[in-house]
């Protein structure tokens, strides 16, 4: 009984706060619709795969760890300076070696052959372009460097390349319009903490225990005129 008590109330200090909820939703939401619009730009992320070694025999312990060691090497290797210093300069790539290595993402899943190279740009086109020369020239280092022969990638081109779009306008105003609304409804449970002022004659009888033999209502017009005019008697002033 009392929990449905707490919601009759919950709702209707949502009815109550309804205005403060809204303007705040709305704000927020605008603000969301602003900076997605003129300040993110969107990202996009194109995946090169490096195949590594031969299909591999069950029973062979010793070809298994050489290719556990191989995939370990590939992935080390193909974030480093050496790399990435090719790279940049075969792209002619103006960004600094950190912000090359953000924007590269190496994976390997368990007991497979294959690495995926994930380069994140602003630019479809650049992305592919980075994705493409990582593969090649990580090849061409794992071969020169550890001797390693069985290694081929995907891709025989940059068009070969798949390419996605990462998150999007409609889902980062979709996430400000939900952080509104909570922001909206933590607002009006504030403010309605704040309030110390009666609104219903139930909170009377709750507050001071008292009942409540009758109210008056009165008119908008008749409240103005009640908060602006003085009864002499005594010099009490009647607000309602």
């Amino acid at each position: 009984m009392e929990q449905r008590i707490d919601l009759k109330k919950f709702l209707q200090i949502l009815k109550n706060r309804a205005i403060t909820i809204m303007v705040t939703t709305l704000f927020v939401t605008a603000i969301a619709v602003i900076v997605s619009m003129y300040f993110v730009k969107p990202s996009f992320e194109a995946t090169e795969y490096i195949i590594v070694g031969k299909e591999q025999n069950e029973n062979s312990y010793t070809e298994n760890q050489e290719l556990i060691r191989i995939l370990a090497s590939a992935v080390d290797l193909i974030k480093s300076p050496i790399v990435l210093n090719a790279v940049s300069a075969e792209l002619g790539n103006q960004n600094s070696l950190k912000e090359l290595e953000e924007n590269i993402s190496v994976q390997n899943n368990k007991d497979s052959q294959i690495i995926h190279i994930v380069i994140k740009e602003s630019s479809p086109e650049v992305a592919k372009q980075m994705a493409y020369a990582v593969g090649n020239v990580s090849v061409q280092k794992l071969n020169d460097l550890l001797n390693v022969k069985n290694l081929k990638i995907v891709s025989k081109s940059e068009s070969d390349i798949s390419v996605k779009q990462v998150g999007n306008s409609l889902s980062n105003i979709a996430i400000g319009l939900f952080v509104g609304l909570f922001m909206g409804i933590g607002l009006g449970m504030l403010k309605e903490y704040f309030d110390h002022s009666i609104n219903d004659p139930s909170e009377v009888e709750m507050t001071l225990g008292l009942p409540v033999l009758g109210h008056i209502h009165v008119k908008k017009k008749e409240k103005y005129l009640f908060q602006n005019k003085s009864v002499q008697r005594g010099e009490i002033s009647v607000k309602a």
